[in-house]
This record gives C-alpha cells, sequence and structure tokens, in this order.
C-alpha cells in the first residue's frame, strides 16, 4: 500500500532540490504541519538518488564534456574539474562537523523563515548584476573557492544550497544560466557526499527488514519533478531574472513568522 507521505516528500526534494528556495526548509515545514514520523535513511538515499539521477540526465553534456577533460587528464586541459574539486571541498570538511549538529539544534521554523528572507534579499542583490556575462568554464581558481565559501552557507536551514551557490556565482560575474549550471553541477559531488555519510550511518544500524516499495515511489516521484522543475528553472532565467523565487522566498519567510514565530 502506498502512503501518502512517501509521495510528498519526493515531490518536495525533487520540486527545491535545486531551485533557489531550500529544500530542507521545506521539509522542515512539511514535517511540522503533517507531524509526521521522519522517513528514515532509506528514503533519504532514495530521494537523493533520485534528485541526482534527475540532474545527471539534465546535465548529460556538460558531464560528458567533464568527462572527455577528465581522460585526457591533462593538467590545462583538465582544469575546471579541479575547479569544481575546489568548490566542493570547504563544504564537505565543513558538513562532515557540523551536518548532524545543525540537524538536530537548528532545524526550526524560526531560523527557516529568516534565513529565507535574509538569503532570498542578497540573492536579488547579486542578480542585480546585469553586466554579468561569465560561463562556468571560465571561471578562475579564486572564484571557484569563493563560490565554495558561499556553498557552506548552506548548511543554515532556510539558506538553499542552490540559492547560495547561485547568489556566489553571480557576484563573481556568471550570467544567470551558467550560475545555475555550475551550481547544478556542484550538487553531484555534494549529493554523493551525503549518500555516503547515510550509508556510514546505515553501516552502524540495525535493518531486520527493509521494504523498498516507499522508498523507490519517492525516487521515482523525486526524479521526475526534479527534471521538470529544473526545465522550468532555466527556461525562466533565460527570459527574466530570479525574482520569482525571491519573491516567494519571503513571503513564506513571513508567512512562517506569523504562524509559527
Amino acid at each position: 500500500m502506498i502512503e501518502l507521505k512517501y509521495f510528498f516528500i519526493g515531490l518536495i526534494q525533487g520540486l527545491t532540490e535545486f531551485l533557489p528556495i531550500s529544500s530542507s526548509g521545506h521539509l522542515v515545514l512539511l514535517s511540522k504541519i503533517t507531524q509526521w514520523e521522519d522517513q528514515g535513511l532509506i528514503t533519504d538515499i532514495a530521494v537523493h538518488v533520485g534528485t541526482l539521477l534527475a540532474v545527471m540526465i539534465y546535465l548529460r553534456k556538460e558531464i560528458f564534456f567533464l568527462l572527455k577533460k577528465l581522460i585526457k587528464f591533462n593538467l590545462i586541459e583538465s582544469n575546471i574539474i579541479f575547479k569544481i574539486t575546489i568548490s566542493t571541498i570547504p563544504a564537505i570538511i565543513v558538513g562532515y562537523f557540523i551536518y548532524d549538529f545543525v540537524n538536530l539544534y537548528f532545524r526550526n521554523l524560526q531560523l527557516v523563515a529568516i534565513s529565507s528572507i535574509v538569503f532570498a534579499m542578497i540573492l536579488y542583490i547579486s542578480d542585480r548584476n546585469y553586466e554579468n556575462q561569465k560561463e562556468w568554464k571560465g571561471i578562475t581558481y579564486k572564484e571557484a573557492f569563493i563560490i565554495g565559501l558561499f556553498q557552506i552557507l548552506a548548511f543554515i536551514p532556510g539558506a538553499s544550497r542552490a540559492g547560495v551557490t547561485i547568489t556566489g556565482a553571480r557576484f563573481l560575474g556568471l550570467n544567470r544560466s551558467n550560475a545555475a549550471i555550475f551550481s547544478m553541477l556542484l550538487s553531484i559531488p555534494v549529493i554523493l557526499a551525503s549518500l555516503t555519510l547515510i550509508l556510514f550511518k546505515i553501516s552502524y544500524s540495525e535493518y531486520s527488514y527493509i521494504n523498498l516499495q516507499q522508498p523507490i515511489l519517492a525516487a521515482s516521484i523525486a526524479c521526475i519533478t526534479a527534471i521538470l522543475a529544473i526545465n522550468f528553472m532555466m527556461k525562466l532565467i533565460r527570459s527574466t531574472n530570479f525574482n520569482l523565487f525571491i519573491i516567494y522566498r519571503i513571503i513564506i519567510g513571513f508567512l512562517l513568522l506569523f504562524f509559527y514565530g
């Protein structure tokens, strides 16, 4: 029997993972509204796999480009891979030490609300630079590291990993489409790192029986909705800006402060 909880977990994760609106914040809100019990580590793995598959499908051309550079393994030709690695390392190091602490003590709706508003305003400021025309393949090592530092802010519930990396990229001169693409590329190693951490926890847990029906449902919904959400965002920002997401985050933030503050 299919439980509605897993459908909504997959839906929320897929719709929000790559948009600058915070997937973790929406999942905290869903848990508060529904009072559902924690979905468990297996479902966490499933929805991460679903969104990982979605971004790899959408960015298949970019991933193929990177794989060709990796196979050549020429220091000059492969420099973009090193830059992506540099952007990823800060979040992985910091996340290893604070991930459990943040989940235990900082997952509350007041913080989600304030973060949503504050980081939406910062994204608005960064997105006002209409002269930004740089492509993601042309960033420097220093810029890659700075975006990596921005990504650390994603551990604040409500900040949005996609939102802070896009913000950093826009401040550094990437145009909207390239900022979003680089943000999604950075999500791949981050999601893989999260999967590794969850699998590590499972290795120390006791699972006598695992029902995969619900997690597979959640993963499928997450994958489908993530692809739809990515396509929507990319079409939108090619013709306009990030204001739709910024306004949405500010409204959600003030509504959460009104009802739960």
